[in-house]
């Protein structure tokens, strides 16, 4: 039997998907983080085998396994360097001898969530979780992305973002460099502290995590929704910074005029009134012709679909 193979190589995950040539999914396991850039090469390496092996245990029969062709999404996967990087991470000693390496694709992991969310050939993903991040494509099959380069050099539009801000103004009305704010008891109460300076101890304890500090995006969407002045102008900021990546991105694809589909993923847009409404109303004026649908799909199953597409190609 003929198999294909996804798999969306996360952060804090791994998921493996095995399927049919029909992209029919037969398996799917999960395994620990392979982004190299959250666990480093070797353990990335080792996490993704063991996704990938567990995974073909579950076939009827798991000798001589050889995917026909293979499609892997990779967040940190930015640039050259990286992909050469990643190419060593999936060509290692222990799988190469299952993949076609003329039908075996690495990506972004952005881009397997943007194939997942839409069948429109004129599409983009939105990612405002975390981390933030823009990419899309054309009809003519030209790519084009727009930040994501991660919480130091351009993390805009992200809960990371949202929180340093919020965490930032709680300083601030404690030196009395500006207004008071809700968020200086929100944020205290959401970490179970009992002081503002409690919060130098929190901030700085090693080891620095990005997750632990972007999980308070939350807590200012709810203090926008009492009223808080400054949590909302936060969340507005970063909702026009989104917007901002989007606009970079339709405009080098030429979308201005064209129908596409804008797919958006991330806990930021579960604060709808304060940053998911903010961020549509400002798109419709740019781009009449915008698609907003959230991702429901499992990343992975867009990586099957490009794995599935490549196995056809040429065939």
């Amino acid at each position: 039997m003929n198999y294909i193979l996804g798999v969306d190589g996360g952060g804090s995950k791994t998921t493996v998907q095995i399927a049919d040539i029909s992209g029919k999914k037969i398996t799917q396991t999960v395994s620990r983080p392979s982004s190299c850039k959250s666990v480093g090469i070797s353990q990335a390496i080792e996490n993704l085998n063991a996704g990938i092996f567990s995974a073909i245990k579950n076939l009827k029969s798991s000798k001589g396994i050889y995917f026909i062709s293979s499609c892997f999404g990779f967040a940190g996967n930015n640039t050259k360097e990286d992909l050469k990087i990643y190419r060593e991470v999936v060509f290692n000693k222990k799988l190469t001898g299952c993949l076609n390496p003329k039908k075996s694709i690495i990506f972004n992991d952005t881009r397997i969530g943007l194939e997942a969310g839409s069948d429109s050939k004129n599409k983009i993903i939105l990612i405002a979780g975390t981390g933030s991040n823009c990419f899309g494509v054309n009809e003519e099959g030209k790519q084009a992305g727009a930040n994501g380069w991660d919480y130091i050099l351009a993390d805009e539009g992200s809960g990371y973002e949202v929180s340093i801000k919020a965490l930032r103004a709680v300083m601030r009305a404690y030196d009395g460099r500006s207004s008071e704010t809700l968020l200086s008891r929100t944020i205290l109460k959401e970490l179970g502290l009992q002081d503002v300076l409690d919060l130098t101890k929190w901030a700085y304890n090693e080891p620095f995590s990005k997750d632990k500090i972007g999980l308070l995006a939350k807590t200012v969407c709810m203090t926008a929704g009492m009223g808080d002045k400054i949590s909302i102008n936060i969340l507005a900021e970063e909702a026009e910074e989104a917007a901002i990546s989007v606009i970079t991105v339709a405009h080098k694809l030429g979308f201005e005029k064209k129908d596409f589909d804008l797919v958006f993923v991330g806990g930021l847009f579960r604060c709808r009134k304060r940053f998911k409404n903010v961020l549509i109303s400002k798109l419709r004026k740019s781009f009449p012709g915008i698609n907003f649908i959230p991702l429901v799909a499992n990343p992975v199953e867009g990586a099957i679909k490009l794995a599935k597409k490549l196995a056809i190609e040429n065939s």
